[in-house]
């Protein structure tokens, strides 16, 4: 029994210091303040933003296209003979003026026949006088007949001459008629023998005349096939050239590029120009040739240019269909090393402009995401807003609904885009006014930035502009002063 209760009195000891431990924390804990909650407070999204402009929308379209020349000539052999004569700068890339003798075949044989066709001609008017002779002594030989058979006819009623004697008489009066029949029949003939023969005369000249080759324009040669002494068959051909008076460009654009550019033509003014050939008129278009020539400065070159006629097929690739416009005398205003003439197949840029449209809204064509505008409200707090495009221009689109002057556009690319969401809007100015000089068609050096969309800042790279070709004096055909190196090598030009 002691035993017991000592071991039991012992794992007593241990329940003091339990109580002591537990009583000290109860009381740590009561004495302590408790954890204070802080609100989460919503953060605001910085993204860049311009009040939207109503502009006098300059419209303007751009594509691109390679020369071509205006005319294609090719030298074709149209009579056979051996070639006696080739012009010593009849090479490839060469420039001849017009009226310069490319190739002569030689002629011998041609004139030979040309001199046998003037004898046959001159023989039908000696026959014509000789047969008019004939004819005036058969007349008078039929007079004389004529008189004897009536003579006879008298005799015989009397009983003076015999019948046979009358029968030879008459005879005599009909074989006169034949014989002055015959001769109006071949002089009536001759005049349509005049006319065959004159006919040969004519094809005999002309084949003399197409031993000669002569250059119609002044052209650039673009292919050689013929050297002297060789014989050159009827249809072969010699050579090509293309003319350099005129230089025609096919851009290719869509049909929503070229609406802004026909916003005020009615569809009779449009058939009318149409079949007159005078569609630049009708829409009252301004172009402009570009070439853009690469390099550690980019060279920027220009030439006016005419917006003649549209293509007549759609591009079943791009759905684009082609505007072409020609460029008068780039040759004669080409400056070695400065201002290239336009070569055949060099790659442009080709920009229209039509009259402008006042009062446009317009934005930058990446503002706009899926047909939706992203706008802040009075809270700056983020609204899609569903815009309908009139038309697209460049980097620009034209809003027909869904935006107005003056609304807070957000021109930053936000990811992701949460409607309601809280914007820290920071103000471009400098892509407004970029994007305002863009919509007018003023030059974009005023503004900073030369990409609509882009952020401030982002500098482009640096353009020397030339200066457009002047107002040519010379005829088109003229032969130009000086081969411009630009000319000798055209590949300097792309």
């Amino acid at each position: 029994m002691p035993g017991f209760v000592a071991r039991h009195w012992r794992k007593t000891l241990i329940v003091p210091p339990i109580a002591l431990g537990v009583a000290l924390m109860v009381g740590m804990a009561s004495g302590k303040a408790p954890p204070q909650r802080i609100e989460a407070a919503e953060s605001a999204r910085p993204a860049r933003v311009i009040s939207v402009p109503a502009v006098d929308l300059q419209p303007r379209a751009t594509g691109f296209g390679q020369v071509s020349p205006e005319h294609v000539w090719q030298a074709v052999a149209q009579v056979a003979g051996r070639v006696i004569e080739v012009h010593p700068n009849l090479k490839r890339g060469a420039i001849l003026p017009k009226g310069t003798v490319v190739a002569r075949i030689d002629p011998t044989a041609y004139e030979l026949t040309l001199r046998e066709r003037e004898a046959d001609l001159r023989e039908l008017e000696v026959r014509e006088e000789n047969t008019r002779a004939s004819i005036a002594i058969e007349e008078r030989a039929l007079a004389l007949a004529s008189a004897e058979v009536d003579r006879q006819r008298r005799l015989r009623r009397s009983g003076t001459v015999a019948q046979t004697t009358l029968d030879q008489a008459e005879k005599t009066l009909l074989a006169t008629e034949q014989s002055l029949q015959n001769l109006r029949n071949t002089l009536n003939l001759i005049p349509v023998e005049r006319a065959l023969a004159q006919t040969r005369l004519d094809q005999a000249r002309l084949d003399v005349d197409y031993t000669t080759m002569t250059a119609p324009f002044a052209m650039r040669v673009s292919k050689v096939d013929v050297t002297r002494s060789e014989f050159a068959t009827v249809g072969a051909v010699l050579a090509e050239a293309d003319s350099i008076a005129v230089a025609e460009v096919e851009a290719q654009l869509t049909f929503q590029e070229l609406a802004p550019l026909m916003h005020d033509v009615t569809p009779s003014t449009m058939r009318e120009a149409v079949s007159e050939d005078r569609i630049g008129a009708a829409l009252d278009v301004d172009a402009m040739v570009r070439l853009h020539a690469g390099g550690a400065v980019t060279q920027v070159v220009e030439w006016p240019a005419r917006l003649v006629r549209v293509s007549d097929t759609i591009d079943p690739q791009t759905r684009t269909i082609g505007v072409i416009v020609v460029v008068e005398g780039s040759y004669r205003t080409a400056r070695p090393g400065v201002r290239p003439p336009l070569v055949k197949n060099m790659f442009v840029e080709v920009e229209l402009r039509g009259r402008p449209i006042p009062n446009v809204i317009v934005v930058p064509r990446l503002a706009l995401h899926g047909g939706y505008a992203y706008v802040l409200d009075d809270e700056d707090r983020l609204v899609k807003r569903p815009v309908r495009v009139h038309a697209l221009q460049d980097d620009l689109a034209v809003i027909a609904e869904g935006l107005a002057e003056g609304d807070r556009l957000v021109i930053s690319d936000l990811i992701p885009a949460v409607a309601g969401m809280r914007i820290d809007p920071r103000p471009d100015k400098a892509e407004r006014d970029r994007l305002i000089a863009a919509a007018e068609g003023r030059s974009e050096d005023t503004a900073p930035d030369a990409t609509l969309g882009m952020p401030s800042g982002t500098a482009s790279r640096p353009a020397l502009q030339v200066e457009p070709a002047a107002e040519p004096d010379a005829e088109p055909d003229a032969e130009p002063d000086a081969e411009p190196d630009a000319a000798r090598r055209p590949e300097a030009g792309r």
